[in-house]
């Protein structure tokens, strides 16, 4: 999976191998992080149904110790590593798999500075238990965050957000009303936003000196991602068939609740419609297992998220005017000067291409 950078020094070059095999009939099957250790698994098999003996990998690293493994990673041998390079044979045809460590990194990143930025709340968006919510809560009818759950600070990629005391009635939360803020002195090259809305996922345009940012704030609750889901008709008890097939009769009572708790197979000619599956593509920095009712009762599986938002700075930006949207609900904002970031060149996980929950497609009708 390859990732853009920024323009940089550095001493690799305009091109460097990050691994190389001695013999080209050998593939490559998986380049992976070991699934239970900090080791980098490497499987690999060969093409021509002929023996290769002496294969040597090497890494853009030095390999310090290697040994052989299955493919669920668990233990087959030892294997041999020379020059800071594995160092292996295949017979015909034979796939074999590696778990390789490698030396310490002598480049180092510099740590991330992070300072809040200065909010005046206005709503309060959590509640205590069993507490009743006199205001608007998170959604303006009386729903909210669980005040136990919500930390005094959320660490999110070493950025810290630091947040107002969570509790009943107490003001936690920005409702974006267009206001600016003033962002505190210093060199700093981006600014996070933590943030949710209600009434479904909002549009908010933040403004930075000249520089208008438009993003698509995700609603506090709800699903972040489904997969598409078959819509089938109500099933009916079936009847017995075992009396004769022209006299035919619904089963006994005690018959038709069995059918109700096992239900019958379903056939194509239940299937009425598909849910579409999707993936909403914001960063979640915070979620709970559950939100509060107006009356402060739990609401279990009714999940509540908190997004992280970045805007790049120019350097000479002095404050942040919120979007106009009384629906968007921020919680913490920070200036960080971190190094650049490296973006992914295509998506990291399957999107479905689709980021929006669509309607029904229903079945169509011969």
């Amino acid at each position: 999976m390859a990732f853009q950078a920024t323009k940089h020094a550095g001493a690799l070059g305009k091109e460097f191998s990050l691994l190389h095999l001695s013999n080209s009939r050998i593939r490559i099957l998986a380049l992976k992080k070991a699934e239970a250790s900090d080791e980098v698994i490497l499987r690999m098999v060969e093409l021509d149904g002929k023996p290769a003996p002496d294969v040597r990998i090497s890494f853009a690293g030095q390999v310090t110790s290697a040994r052989e493994v299955n493919a669920q990673e668990q233990a087959v041998g030892a294997a041999k590593v020379s020059d800071g390079a594995l160092v292996t044979s295949f017979t015909p045809y034979q796939p074999r798999t590696f778990a390789v460590r490698f030396s310490p990194s002598t480049a180092k990143t510099d740590a991330i500075h992070s300072q809040p930025v200065s909010l005046h709340h206005d709503l309060a968006v959590a509640s205590n238990d069993d507490t009743k919510t006199s205001g608007g809560g998170f959604d303006g009818k009386g729903n909210a965050m669980p005040a136990e759950m919500l930390p005094a600070r959320i660490d999110y990629h070493d950025v810290q957000f630091d947040l107002a005391a969570a509790k009943t009635g107490v003001p936690n939360a920005v409702v974006a009303r267009g206001q600016t803020i003033e962002l505190p002195t210093g060199h700093h090259n981006r600014v996070y936003i933590l943030a949710a809305a209600t009434g479904g996922d909002q549009s908010g345009t933040f403004r930075l000196g000249s520089r208008s940012v438009s993003l698509k704030i995700q609603d506090w609750g709800g699903f972040v991602g489904q997969w598409d889901t078959r819509i089938w008709k109500p099933q009916q008890p079936e009847r017995d068939w075992n009396i004769s097939a022209n006299h035919a009769v619904w089963p006994a009572p005690d018959v038709q609740e069995r059918e109700r708790r096992a239900p019958s197979p379903r056939y194509p000619e239940d299937y009425v419609g598909l849910t579409a599956g999707y993936v909403k593509p914001s960063e979640i920095a915070w979620y709970a297992s559950h939100r509060h009712t107006v009356d402060g009762l739990n609401e279990p599986y009714q999940y509540a998220y908190l997004f992280a938002y970045s805007i790049d700075l120019n350097g000479d930006e002095r404050a942040i005017t919120l979007p106009d949207n009384e629906k968007i609900r921020i919680l913490a904002i920070s200036v960080v000067e971190e190094n650049p970031q490296v973006s992914p060149v295509q998506p990291l996980y399957d999107t479905l291409n689709r980021t929006e929950p669509e309607p029904i497609r229903e079945k169509a009708i011969p």
